[in-house]
């Protein structure tokens, strides 16, 4: 296993941007915390937060509380007790514990306005090889930021992504050149399309040109973007600050 430094400092400002809406409190969370491995690359509470921070940018004409609020519970669960690797049954544990821990909220803190009927859906669906089949409006939104979470620019990804590259064992080299690039014509050939639900094409708009940023930037220059991910617990806006003009 090759280890990575977590972004501790980027969670800790998540964390405190989230605990400022009325949804969740910083003692809320840190109990979610606490189901997720911080030595793990990429399916970390770090991810969990990201996604959970996009599902509050959704369009408040098109949703309601009720469905904004489960989605939010959802992300922030969504890959809780995964391991380094995603396995097959890991959203099952995930739901589970997501279930549980809310029981407890609702007791603890008051918390109202959850239907677990979207929870259950949003959870379970991002476990299946064709889950973009799927018709379910909330799993198929849910799908798109998971996968999508890191395309708002085209730093965000590298920061948010090459992660990955270090949960699947290859090196650098190896994801830029060919792992990534297979994924993006994958999730290219669901009629020319990468974001499926309008929804999420409205807060993640810059997908395919930061796609094609990807493609025309220097290799090295992405290398050494993942070995300072690896090396460094650096934040988003550091490392922003580091790599704008490179670029």
């Amino acid at each position: 296993m090759i280890k990575i430094k977590y972004k501790l400092k980027q969670e800790e400002i998540i964390i405190d941007n989230l605990s400022k809406s009325w949804f969740i409190t910083k003692d809320m969370l840190y109990i979610i915390k606490q189901y997720y491995n911080s030595t793990v690359p990429y399916h970390n509470f770090l991810h969990a937060l990201q996604v959970s921070t996009e599902v509050l940018k959704l369009n408040v004409n098109k949703f309601n509380i009720v469905e904004i609020k489960s989605l939010f519970f959802a992300a922030l669960f969504h890959d809780a007790w995964h391991k380094w690797q995603a396995n097959l049954l890991d959203e099952f544990r995930s739901l589970d514990i997501a279930l549980e821990n809310l029981e407890e909220f609702e007791k603890k803190y008051d918390i109202w306005f959850i239907d677990k009927t979207i929870i259950r859906k949003a959870i379970i669906w991002t476990v299946f090889a064709k889950r973009w089949k799927f018709t379910d409006r909330f799993a198929r939104i849910m799908w798109d930021l998971d996968v999508w979470v890191i395309w708002w620019d085209f730093l965000e990804f590298c920061y948010y992504g090459f992660p990955f590259c270090y949960e699947l064992g290859q090196t650098p080299q190896e994801y830029i050149t060919k792992t990534e690039i297979g994924y993006f014509k994958y999730l290219m050939s669901f009629d020319k399309e990468v974001l499926l639900t309008s929804e999420v094409k409205e807060i993640l708009p810059n997908s395919l040109k930061n796609i094609k940023k990807f493609l025309n930037t220097d290799n090295k220059v992405l290398i050494e973007m993942c070995e300072v991910i690896k090396d460094e617990d650096i934040s988003l806006e550091e490392f922003k600050k580091r790599y704008q003009n490179k670029v």
